[in-house]
């Protein structure tokens, strides 16, 4: 159980743009399509922030 702790700690310290589409893609399970539909952003937007959101999460799961 504490590893989910400190994951949602990770997850919480990542800006709300950034957190929203990966717990929607990682927890939730939508597509990159359903995420921009649900989000009603491009979908290049969603493409962008997932990898600035992975990026970040390693960088404050590292820390």
């Amino acid at each position: 159980m504490e590893g989910l702790v400190d994951i949602d700690d990770a997850l919480a310290r990542l800006p709300v743009s950034q957190r929203a589409v990966l717990v929607l893609r990682t927890r939730e399970g939508l597509s990159e399509q359903e995420i921009a539909d649900t989000l009603e952003i491009p979908i290049r937007t969603v493409k962008s922030r997932l990898h600035r959101a992975r990026t970040a999460f390693r960088e404050v799961w590292e820390s």
